[in-house]
């Protein structure tokens, strides 16, 4: 019975994460990058209410001077207890983040942020999906299981919208300046 429900979509099987590390991501051109730091609010995740509670991530955001060195323009705490698993920088410094350490699937899964690190806008699997389709997402103990890994810009020239393919076969487009989501439906299945 065990090995049914885990093969299931709606079904949980085990997962296995490892340690939440400092994330660097670099925009496209290479005048800024965004250094990660994890934080320590494990007790702010899904199934860990009884851990131990703490400052959340944090973005220190950098860009290129004159002098070819990197300058520190501004900090912000994101929206994950501990870390995001993926993230985007923009080469206008927008910052994109996807998921939650060892709780993919929960809290705010879309967070996007401004040159300057203030929150534009937070998104979770509730305010993107009906709950039947919510229903039809594969989960493990930890996470549901929603977003594909392919993700990238709609307009890599002007870098204004962010595209994530997602496991019932559409794509969700994410407005850089606004936050704002739209869904294209569509029949892929993740690779």
């Amino acid at each position: 019975m065990a090995l049914v429900l885990a093969a299931s979509p709606g079904g949980s099987g085990a997962d296995s994460w490892a340690g939440p590390q400092v994330l660097t991501v670099f925009s496209e051109d290479g005048q800024r990058f965004a250094r990660i730091v994890p934080g320590e609010g494990v007790g702010d995740t899904v199934g860990f209410a009884g851990a131990r509670k703490g400052a959340y991530a944090r973005a220190e955001l950098y860009q290129r001077r004159a002098d070819r060195a990197y300058g520190l323009i501004a900090e912000a705490t994101l929206r994950n207890p501990v870390a995001p698993v993926a993230a985007i920088l923009s080469n206008t410094g927008r910052l994109i983040t996807f998921d939650n350490w060892h709780n993919a699937g929960y809290g705010a899964v879309i967070v996007v942020y401004a040159p300057d690190g203030a929150l534009v806008a937070a998104h979770e699997l509730e305010k993107l999906y009906s709950p039947e389709r919510l229903g039809r997402l594969a989960r493990s103990v930890s996470s549901r299981w929603w977003r594909c890994a392919a993700h990238g810009y709609v307009d890599p020239d002007r870098q204004t919208q962010v595209y994530v393919t997602e496991r019932l076969g559409g794509t969700f487009v994410v407005d850089l300046a606004t936050g704002a989501v739209d869904y294209r439906a569509g029949a892929a299945t993740c690779r």
